[in-house]
């Protein structure tokens, strides 16, 4: 565990190669516990940002679906008499990491149940709706949009519309239906505090990042009014730009909040820009290792 993390800090500092950290977690595709598969699935989260615009994405996501492919036959959709919270959670992430990485078994029987669920037939258990959500989402369909949207309105359960919100709505592949998800955060359906984390959830898929930035750019003097110098302000600054990964960006995003100054939120900016010159690094020092590495695959 403590090997996989500290390769990867290694890694993202320049002391190590990205090929290194992807051999190291080849080597976990026989293990079983959600703690390590947590570890995992920080590890492909970071090194996901990083590589989000490369033509190699494709390659990547079949790497992530070979390293969860043994993970998967031991993993069941419904709960196991007897079965540990970890073993509750270790469902969830790893129907979550395979639906979106494209396995086409996994969306299909997400699609099956959430169809179900929306139509008022068998729910969904509590523990895998988000999972489900994101699969079904991570397809692109407009249909199941509407159905999300829908759910989404009859919806009384503040828990289960955030849910719906920021697994499902937030997670479609599609930009035009992110788009509609944006609008929908600064509408009357959405508690002005639950916009922030809709917006937030959009920035960090990877199809929203630019949408996101646009949109928080378009709709300044609205959401600084809203939030004035608080929190969720701070915290929205934070993740709508911290996902970039070029000197560019890194100096738009300086620029941009010198302009639009915010009083309050002066240290995520400084965090976003540092992150984003950090992925830089990494993505320039070692896009040909990566490169390489999915090539001789």
């Amino acid at each position: 565990l403590n090997i996989l993390d500290d390769l990867f800090s290694l890694i993202s500092a320049g002391k190590a190669k990205t090929s290194d950290g992807l051999r190291l977690l080849e080597s976990y595709k026989e293990e079983e516990s959600y703690i390590v598969w947590n570890n995992i699935s920080q590890a492909i989260g970071s090194l996901s940002v990083v590589i989000a615009d490369q033509e190699f994405y494709s390659d990547w996501e079949r790497f992530v679906l070979d390293l969860f492919s043994g993970i998967k036959k031991s993993v069941k959709w419904d709960p196991v008499e007897g079965e540990s919270h970890l073993d509750t959670l270790l469902r969830a992430l790893v129907i979550t990491r395979l639906g979106k990485a494209g396995d086409q078994e996994v969306r299909q029987e997400a699609k099956r149940r959430f169809d179900l669920h929306a139509s008022g037939g068998a729910k969904i258990s509590p523990d895998i709706r988000s999972a489900v959500y994101t699969c079904v989402a991570s397809m692109g369909q407009e249909d199941d949009y509407n159905t999300m949207l829908r759910l989404h309105e009859e919806e009384e359960l503040h828990e289960e519309k955030e849910r719906l919100a920021r697994s499902g709505l937030a997670a479609f592949s599609s930009k035009p239906i992110l788009a509609k998800t944006l609008e929908l955060s600064l509408s009357s359906s959405v508690r002005s505090q639950d916009s922030v984390h809709m917006i937030s959830s959009v920035a960090h898929n990877r199809k929203g990042r630019d949408l996101t930035w646009q949109f928080f750019k378009d709709n300044f003097v609205l959401l600084k009014g809203r939030y004035h110098s608080g929190f969720l302000l701070s915290h929205l600054v934070k993740s709508c730009s911290e996902n970039f990964i070029s000197e560019d960006k890194a100096m738009e995003v300086e620029q941009y909040f010198i302009e639009h100054p915010l009083p309050g939120s002066e240290r995520n900016v400084a965090q976003s820009v540092e992150t984003i010159r950090l992925n830089s690094a990494w993505l320039n020092r070692d896009l040909m290792d990566i490169n390489n590495f999915f090539k001789q695959k």
